[in-house]
């Protein structure tokens, strides 16, 4: 067995020409890449309901959300977790990778979608008079 720095050349979440199970390269910039703007999505969108006087329905981030900087910082620290997450999930049980990534996709565009619908009629009441 051939060692090269601290990593082995046979650990099972690195890629085997080019693919984890289901969960190739592409897909992981891909998953990653959507739930990256899903999550600006859900912060801007978060960040414009408690400038107008909403409030966070999650209690767990409810002290969070109040500070924009610590906001992206988790954010950004959940996404770094996702990707390693999904690759040695993907090296234990195919697919399991892509369905971690899809169901946090699904997640956090019903997030969206709720931010959405919260934010609609207070936009569209300059329209309507």
């Amino acid at each position: 067995m051939a060692v090269t720095g601290i990593i082995r050349a046979e650990c099972m979440y690195l890629p085997k020409k080019g693919r984890f199970g289901k969960l190739t390269l592409l897909h992981v910039i891909l998953f990653t890449s959507i739930l990256a703007f899903l999550f600006l999505l859900d912060i801007l969108t978060t960040q414009v309901i408690l400038r107008m006087g909403g409030v966070e329905l999650n209690p767990v981030m409810a002290g969070i959300v109040t500070t924009p900087l610590l906001h992206v910082l988790l954010k950004c620290g959940i996404l770094m977790m996702v990707i390693p997450v999904a690759l040695i999930a993907e090296s234990h049980v195919r697919g399991s990778g892509v369905a971690l990534y899809m169901a946090l996709i699904a997640m956090y565009t019903l997030v969206i979608i709720n931010n959405a619908a919260v934010l609609l009629p207070h936009i569209m009441r300059p329209f309507t008079g």
